[in-house]
């Protein structure tokens, strides 16, 4: 049976088309939008819309790419802006006007100037931190949405604005990374950050975060955090995996005993308890300071909260 063709040009514009209804193997779409019988190499359509990504070689100097990154919230523009680059003339003159050009098209708004650079702040904090993908996005998220209601003044408010969102998301995503961790790192204190989550509450731009971490199961989210930092100090220290387990045990106890955990801070609740349950497995190079030391807290910290954590405790050490 001889293979069916036909040409389809009755309209202005229609589409070349070559079919046969006889192929022997697979029919496949190629990149460049043919079907193609796989095994006599016919072609069977042309101009199929392929679903294959757009390929860019860089080699080619005249092709300029038509595929952007991801949408990101951790750019102003969520990454969608676009600016061309000019060919590059012969004449040294030419190439001298076309790169003014060039900076006048990638010039940033005035509006956006504050945004940028808060998200660039951000951007290299998160970065020397070393926040996962997807944490680095939520700070984007949140700053976007604070930066479009309120603008920031100063660098010192940008940098408690910029803490305050990552402890938050920190604390969201259970990170190992302490408090004063970030408050070193940017060199803010603890009363500007306070004041800081205090503006982002008002905004309302931590409804949804604020839901996650204190609603429901806000309890076992607190030991989640308190685990993470069990965890940490007992691989610092090296000590074996029955502190932690053991450490995880005492505080659930204190909980049963109706001990009030809230407002307290995660990493000092780890830290007192990984001091007393060390020293029951005989740790002697363990003290409050060694532990507070990991965390980046005081050992007086340690030595109030491992105080409050004992007070109507019992510990029962087998012989």
């Amino acid at each position: 049976m001889e293979p069916e063709v036909w040409d389809d040009a009755s309209d202005e514009g229609s589409l070349k088309t070559t079919q046969t209804w006889e192929c022997p193997g697979e029919v496949v779409v190629t990149p460049e939008g043919y079907r193609v019988c796989s095994v006599t190499g016919e072609i069977l359509e042309e101009s199929v819309i392929s679903d294959e990504p757009e390929r860019y070689f860089k080699e080619e100097s005249k092709s300029i790419p038509r595929i952007g990154s991801p949408l990101t919230y951790t750019q102003h523009d969520m990454g969608i802006g676009v600016s061309l680059e000019p060919r590059r003339p012969s004449n040294p003159l030419k190439r001298a006007g076309n790169l003014i050009r060039k900076v006048k098209v990638t010039r940033v708004a005035k509006k956006d100037v504050c945004k940028v650079m808060v998200l660039q702040y951000a951007n290299e904090v998160a970065s020397s931190l070393e926040l996962p993908k997807s944490a680095r996005e939520d700070v984007g998220f949140i700053l976007q949405r604070y930066l479009a209601r309120e603008k920031v003044n100063g660098d010192k408010e940008r940098r408690c604005l910029v803490a305050a969102v990552i402890l938050k998301v920190i604390e969201r995503y259970n990170l190992d990374i302490t408090q004063n961790e970030v408050l070193e790192r940017l060199d803010v204190d603890q009363l500007c950050v306070w004041e800081a989550k205090n503006k982002l509450h008002e905004k309302g731009v931590l409804a949804e975060f604020v839901k996650t971490i204190y609603g429901e199961g806000g309890q076992e989210r607190l030991l989640g955090r308190v685990e993470t930092y069990v965890a940490k100090i007992v691989s610092e220290l090296k000590l074996g995996d029955e502190v932690r387990r053991t450490a995880m045990e005492f505080i659930r106890a204190t909980q049963r005993n109706r001990k009030n955990l809230y407002g307290k801070r995660p990493e000092t609740i780890a830290a007192a308890a990984v001091y007393l349950v060390a020293r029951l497995y005989g740790y002697d190079h363990v003290n409050q300071d060694t532990v507070a030391r990991v965390v980046k807290i005081k050992g007086s910290n340690v030595r109030k909260l491992y105080r409050y954590l004992m007070d109507g405790m019992v510990v029962l050490v087998p012989l």
